[in-house]
């Protein structure tokens, strides 16, 4: 009878112990996905759908600062969409508004 109130117990130990490693291990995922660094696609995303544009558009607006023509923005978004190749112009028009892009809300559907 004892043993039975004893293996109880550790039963009881076991199930507990589980609990907290899978609620510890739950908060250490969703601390690391916070600290993820936003990729370049993740900002162009969020640009686009806040000012209701397209990512092309977005690329037209980046260039507008560099001597570029409109050939070789068609030629850089073309291989943006295959190659996820973000263009230097658009990492420098990303980079000066950072601040402002992490600011901005994306808007429900």
């Amino acid at each position: 009878m004892i043993s039975l109130v004893y293996y109880g117990i550790i039963a009881a130990c076991v199930l507990a112990l589980t609990a907290i490693l899978f609620q510890t291990s739950a908060r250490i995922d969703k601390k690391s996905e916070r600290e993820k660094p936003i990729s370049m696609e993740d900002y162009l995303f969020k640009i686009s759908r806040v000012t209701g544009h397209s990512e092309y558009d977005v690329f037209c607006k980046s260039a507008e600062a560099w001597p570029v023509s409109r050939e070789r923005i068609e030629q850089d978004f073309t291989r943006y969409l295959q190659q996820q190749s973000v263009p230097h112009y658009v990492n420098d028009f990303v980079r000066r508004n950072k601040k402002y892009i992490d600011e901005l809300h994306i808007p429900r559907f």
